[in-house]
């Protein structure tokens, strides 16, 4: 049964207190012998103060025990207060913990994206805006279409053509052994990163070449949206949405084949570098990993050979526009290779 500590209860307490020493423990609080050398203290009388009330006498009550139930009513309040004393210095604890695991946290996520790529992991936003100032030649198209969303760029082939193309992309998914083959780089291939060319040209695990790692990572990002933007155009079927008994070796992407979105970004990337080090000896083989990954998505079952080439195709005609949009950063790349 739990007492309430009134003024002149509370009164006795600190005086009980003061006579004995008391053992606090983690869950208890224990009296010790009393010190028999040192008086109690009076208790100090505020004055103006009328006394409290007398309580109505309980007749259920148990009778009262002298100093041993104020003992009792010490004990207790005394282990409230270590109780919430204990509480506070867990949620301060919690609290410290929270806040070094959030401060880690952001260190570690500060980490990672700042992983020696700079600005590669944003958005291009200012060279996509530099594309979406070049207005489109004909008056009459000039406020709804851009030059590089018309460019000159073959159609899907008809039914007839695309029977054949599938006809092939069946033969090649019979040829077991070169499909295992390729199914490692098919499967790492599936997102596009830059180390596939920072390998190729000697500089993946080297510093001083930022600029040239975020113009790859800028052109994969704004070739992806413009590559969507012509597959909506045209509007072609995925292979095995037209040839059901193709098996594709990865997840078939919700949009559209033609062009080869990979084809696209993965050529832009060579043609970009070309335009800046033309006599790098590293530019054919740039073009041969942009055709190999192109390739590895056919053996895939997810493109027709005609998406590869529709990709390289656009790659080509748009890479003037990728050059004026990313006119500074192709400067910067020039300048930390020569």
């Amino acid at each position: 049964m739990e007492v309430e500590a009134t003024p002149d209860m509370q009164s006795k307490i600190v005086s009980f207190l003061n006579t004995y020493k008391f053992r606090v423990e983690p869950d208890t609080v224990l009296p010790c012998e009393p010190r028999l050398a040192e008086p109690p203290p009076v208790p100090p009388v505020i004055a103006d103060t009328p006394p409290p009330p007398a309580a109505a006498p309980d007749e259920d009550a148990p009778p009262q025990a002298g100093p041993m139930r104020v003992a009792m009513a010490a004990a207790s309040v005394l282990n409230k207060s270590v109780a919430n004393k204990s509480a506070l210095n867990k949620v301060s604890l919690n609290k410290n913990k929270n806040k070094n695991k959030n401060k880690n946290k952001n260190k570690n996520k500060s980490t990672l994206d700042g992983a020696s790529l700079g600005v590669s992991q944003l958005i291009p936003a200012f060279e996509l805006r530099r594309l979406h100032q070049q207005p489109s030649r004909n008056a009459f198209t000039a406020a709804r279409r851009f030059t590089w969303e018309m460019l000159d760029i073959v159609p899907p082939p008809g039914p007839d053509y695309t029977r054949l193309e599938t006809a092939v992309l069946l033969s090649m998914q019979r040829r077991d052994r070169e499909r295992a083959r390729r199914l490692p780089d098919i499967q790492l291939e599936a997102t596009i990163s830059v180390s596939e060319f920072t390998r190729a040209l000697y500089i993946e695990d080297l510093g001083g070449f930022e600029q040239t790692e975020g113009l790859f990572q800028a052109i994969l990002t704004a070739c992806e949206y413009v590559g969507l933007l012509y597959k909506s155009q045209f509007n072609r079927l995925r292979p095995n949405q037209f040839e059901p008994l193709l098996r594709p070796l990865l997840a078939v992407p919700v949009h559209e084949a033609y062009p080869s979105n990979h084809a696209f970004q993965c050529f832009s990337i060579a043609f970009a570098f070309a335009t800046i080090l033309p006599e790098h000896p590293a530019t054919d083989e740039l073009a041969r990993i942009a055709q190999n990954v192109a390739e590895n998505r056919e053996w895939a079952g997810l493109h027709y050979p005609s998406d590869t080439q529709a990709g390289r195709d656009l790659a080509r005609r748009f890479a003037p526009y990728l050059h004026d949009a990313f006119g500074p950063l192709f400067l910067a790349v020039h300048d930390e290779w020569v």
